[in-house]
C-alpha cells in the first residue's frame, strides 16, 4: 500500500468517524448523546492536543510545522491553530443574537459591498 493510499484511507476513516459522531450529537437522543461524549470526547480532546503540541511556536514565535523552509519564514499565526480555532467559534453554540459580527468591518445599518 502507498503512502497516498494509506493515507487517503486514514483521512476517510477519521472523517467518517467525526462525521458521526456530529451526527449524534445534533440529532441523536440524550442516551446516545451521553455514550458518546463519554466515549469518544477524551480520545477527541487528546488528538487535539496532539494537534496543538505539534504546531508549537519556535523561539521565533513561528510555528514549526507551517512554516518549513526559508522561503515560508513569515510573520504571523499558525495556519492550524487559526483554522482550528475558526471552526470551534463559528460552530459552537449558537449565540443568541441573531445578528452576529462576523468581520470588524461589520457595523448595524451598513450596506454591504
Amino acid at each position: 500500500m502507498t503512502n497516498g493510499v494509506l493515507e487517503k484511507m486514514l483521512r476517510d476513516e477519521l472523517t467518517r468517524d467525526l462525521e458521526q459522531l456530529g451526527t449524534v450529537a445534533a440529532d441523536g437522543d440524550d442516551a446516545s448523546v451521553l455514550s458518546i461524549a463519554r466515549r469518544d470526547m477524551p480520545r477527541l480532546v487528546a488528538a487535539l492536543i496532539a494537534l496543538v503540541d505539534q504546531h508549537k511556536p519556535d523561539a521565533d514565535g513561528r510555528c514549526r510545522e507551517c512554516r518549513r523552509g526559508w522561503w515560508k519564514r513569515l510573520p504571523g499565526p499558525c495556519r492550524m491553530l487559526l483554522a482550528v480555532r475558526l471552526a470551534w467559534t463559528l460552530n459552537g453554540p449558537k449565540q443568541q443574537e441573531s445578528k452576529a459580527r462576523v468581520c470588524s468591518a461589520w457595523r448595524p445599518g451598513r450596506a454591504s459591498r
